[in-house]
């Protein structure tokens, strides 16, 4: 699953699939494509959002707050607080400036980041749709495409709920993840969720968002950056970094696999610098893991013709531990 996220008639049965029926995968397509397309507005607007986050681990409860005032695609100013890690983001232009480590993002920041940007996803081979059921999620009606995704020899059962009326994800439940979203508001031309749920393992996180237009003069000294900044230039071309020595764990002879997410930056000499756990279940194997992904080596990034850092979350499967 490659994840990213009409009017049925009311009399229509659940549509059900055996195997894997033409007919309802080109449904389920129709519908997830839909949800893309409405899932994020079409003409941009000056906008004001702020995010209230918590997350509850066994390492117990934190929160979190995200504030963007946005005025132009190249003007914003993004601040992020979660604990102790704070981060100050402003893009005027060309510029770009930072107050704090972007690259030492908790793993909290980085997913209630991912989080911010409305879940859309694709169906491609690996996706085996079983059928499309009538469901209520949160309290809506929706339609409910269960599909399983083959890797190897594993197969993971997985489900994405679309809002029967609104026509946008209700709840996603796919790559060992569950992301559901309730109380929708209108803004501009498609519908937002206030409460966002995550779960992942051990891991899960409430956002409560609120998004308006800004309307009015506007402060220019809001984008100057503070004297403590670290100043750069905004790419223009960028190239994403390419794996060359990516190892995973030898397998063993064990009855249990075990994923262990790790964290890193990939350097401008395309090692990896900055290794931590995201997330383990297995705190035995933690050390093997963040010694074996300090040997991936990639081709670094590169930012108008130059190598740049770049953070990495990867997941290293141990297989028969």
């Amino acid at each position: 699953m490659n994840s990213r996220l009409w009017l049925i008639l009311l009399f229509f049965p659940p549509i059900i699939s055996q195997a894997q029926d033409v007919r309802v995968r080109e449904k389920a397509v129709e519908l997830l494509e839909h949800a893309n397309s409405i899932s994020t507005p079409h003409d941009f607007a000056s906008y004001e959002q702020v995010i209230a986050f918590q997350s509850f681990s066994p390492a117990g409860t934190k929160n979190g707050r995200f504030t963007s005032v946005v005025h132009g695609p190249r003007s914003y100013r993004d601040e992020y607080e979660f604990e102790n890690y704070d981060l100050l983001v402003v893009v005027n232009g060309t510029m770009i400036a930072d107050v704090g480590d972007r690259t030492k993002a908790p793993l909290e920041v980085r997913r209630m980041t991912r989080l911010n940007h409305p879940y859309t996803a694709r169906f491609d081979q690996s996706d085996i749709i079983r059928s499309i059921q009538r469901k209520v999620i949160n309290g809506r009606p929706a339609r409910c495409i269960e599909f399983d995704t083959v890797l190897g020899e594993t197969n993971y059962a997985n489900e994405i709920c679309i809002d029967t009326q609104l026509g946008v994800v209700l709840r996603a439940h796919a790559n060992n993840e569950t992301i559901s979203n309730s109380d929708f508001f209108a803004y501009r031309d498609t519908y937002l969720p206030t409460h966002i749920t995550y779960e992942q393992t051990d891991l899960r996180m409430e956002l409560v968002q609120a998004k308006k237009e800004i309307e009015g003069p506007f402060d220019p000294d809001f984008l100057t950056p503070p004297p403590n900044a670290l100043v750069a230039n905004v790419c223009t071309t960028m190239r994403r970094p390419f794996g060359q020595v990516m190892t995973q764990p030898r397998p063993s002879s064990g009855s249990t696999n075990v994923d262990v997410m790790v964290h890193g930056t990939i350097r401008t000499d395309g090692r990896i610098r900055s290794v931590s756990i995201d997330r383990s279940d297995r705190p035995d194997l933690n050390q093997e893991a963040m010694k074996l992904f300090s040997t991936w080596k990639f081709i670094p990034a590169i930012c108008d013709g130059a190598p740049m850092e770049v953070p990495l979350d990867a997941t290293l499967h141990f297989q028969g531990r």
